[in-house]
């Protein structure tokens, strides 16, 4: 799981792979792999990951469709806490 993030498949190609319905349940299968990780590693990871989060962000900040935007920017920022607390 984590091997296919840190290569940069999507959480919806992760989804298909791992076998589960929706990218949401990749990403807490994610959150799950990388809190048994060690301190280290999981910051590490959680950097990553954040990394990628901020390069999404940008994207959904061009969105000309406020309320569109505005939902996955929402969206955006409850993965991000989800993943600041695993």
């Amino acid at each position: 799981m984590i091997a296919l993030r840190s290569e940069g498949s999507s959480f919806t190609a992760i989804a298909k792979t791992i076998g589960v319905k929706r990218s949401s349940d990749a990403f807490g299968v994610f959150l799950d792999a990388v809190g048994r990780r060690s301190a280290a590693e999981k910051k590490k990871l959680r950097a990553e990951e954040n990394k990628r989060l901020d390069v999404l962000e940008r994207r959904l900040q061009q969105n000309d469709d406020a309320d569109q935007r505005d939902r996955k920017v929402e969206s955006l920022r409850k993965l991000r806490k989800r993943l600041a607390a695993c």
